[in-house]
């Protein structure tokens, strides 16, 4: 399997861990007080539940449309960035706002990290010499009025 297809098989991976946790935002937030914010679990509402999920929904679909094609720089950069922005938030909540366990915080962190240094890592590559496998959205309407 080349890099591309391993990165591609990557982002839906991490795509589908993120739906769960949608899911469990949605259906019953309170979940994240006992699974996941577990040191202040009275700081986790409902609200703060469906937000949550919210944002992991967006980084979800982020993780399937690079997934598609993650050959375009500005949706590479937002993936990565998404994974980034996970990586230092479930760092402040462990390290500064103590409202989660090293057990808890490990998962998520390890599946952020690995993603953004694949991706920071690969950047040149996915980006700028990797082989394109499907066209992009202006080569599908490109309509020549000759015909």
């Amino acid at each position: 399997m080349d890099s591309l297809q391993a990165l591609r098989r990557w982002l839906v991976f991490v795509a589908l861990l993120r739906l769960f946790s949608v899911g469990l935002g949605y259906a019953a937030p309170h979940r994240f007080q006992t699974n996941l914010y577990t040191k202040k679990p009275e700081l986790v509402t409902d609200l703060t539940g469906r937000t949550f999920a919210a944002w992991t929904l967006t980084t979800c679909l982020l993780c399937l449309i690079c997934a598609r094609n993650p050959c375009v720089p500005s949706i590479y950069g937002a993936t990565l960035l998404s994974f980034v922005l996970a990586l230092l938030h479930f760092s402040l909540e462990l390290v500064v706002f103590k409202t989660m366990a090293w057990q808890f915080a490990l998962q998520p962190m390890v599946v952020a990290g690995i993603s953004a240094l694949w991706m920071a890592a690969g950047w040149n590559y996915y980006t700028n010499f990797a082989v394109r496998a499907e066209p992009t959205i202006s080569e599908d309407v490109t309509v020549n009025k000759d015909e």
